[in-house]
């Protein structure tokens, strides 16, 4: 899946697009994920990277996955295999305080881009195992999906062939995505906003790689009103989880340079969708 993607993708550390196979280097695929081992880079041969079974390494020079006792936790086994099963899928309804499934959830977000992702190349920051990814590549999208941890990349493309689909797993940053600039029709946060390192430079980043009138949607947890709540995102403070209000988060989304079109608050469940001007 990567090798579709490649016009749509630059070099980690040199920001040069359009990425393609070294073929002096061995390439293989596997029928489940396309693109399994090979070597990228640059039109003219700069910056090298690797893929490393179906997983590109685009991590930049310099660039080091953060370290926080949440971050940490998305690398060490078995929470990569059990992150959905034993809490994505319950989460928004515990948060919410309401019956909130997974497929509302999707569909708001499928309606956030438009409605119709087929052909439309969505980029999924911090994918987790590829929820948000497969079941947009399921509706005919090319999808990129975005994490520092490679148990998750790994996880995230068993659980596309499992369902059928691809989706192209990309080792990297929020706040440096090797997606060249004005190429995406969408980007999808679902959740990992509360742990990225540096939430400004991210959305940042999704303004950059938006195409004017593309959009992001993302759900992200916002500060408890509650005493109760409130202690409770106090006690995960020291994990790096953060816990921004509701208007710090829809101001960072327009600093980035992004019109908020709508958002919807369900307890401390935050969805906004917002576009690129143009």
């Amino acid at each position: 899946m990567i090798e579709t993607l490649l016009p749509r993708l630059r070099t980690p550390n040199t920001g040069v697009s359009p990425l393609r196979i070294v073929t002096t280097a061995q390439v293989e695929r596997a029928p489940a994920i396309g693109l399994s081992s090979a070597v990228l880079a640059g039109p003219d041969g700069q910056d090298p990277s690797v893929v490393e079974l179906g997983v590109w390494q685009a991590l930049g020079r310099g660039d080091r996955a953060p370290r926080t006792l949440a971050q940490l936790t998305n690398v060490i086994p078995p929470a990569p295999e059990l992150y959905e099963v034993l809490w994505r899928r319950r989460s928004l309804s515990t948060l919410s305080r309401r019956a909130f499934p997974i497929h509302e959830e999707i569909d708001e977000m499928v309606a956030a881009l438009g409605g119709d992702v087929v052909g439309a190349f969505i980029v999924d920051v911090g994918c987790s195992e590829g929820l948000y990814a497969r079941h947009l590549a399921r509706r005919g999208a090319q999808v990129a999906a975005i994490d520092h941890s490679r148990p998750f990349l790994r996880r995230a493309l068993q659980r596309a062939a499992q369902c059928g689909v691809q989706i192209g797993a990309i080792r990297a940053l929020a706040e440096r995505l090797p997606v060249g600039g004005a190429t995406a029709h969408g980007v999808v946060i679902g959740g990992s906003f509360n742990e990225f390192a540096d939430p400004s430079r991210a959305l940042a980043e999704t303004g950059r790689v938006l195409r004017p009138g593309g959009r992001l949607f993302m759900m992200s947890l916002v500060a408890a009103g509650s005493t109760p709540g409130r202690f409770t995102q106090f006690g995960l403070r020291p994990s790096g989880i953060r816990f921004p209000t509701s208007a710090s988060t829809l101001a960072a989304v327009e600093r980035a340079g992004l019109t908020i079109l709508d958002q919807r608050l369900d307890g401390v469940v935050s969805r906004i969708t917002a576009a690129r001007p143009g």
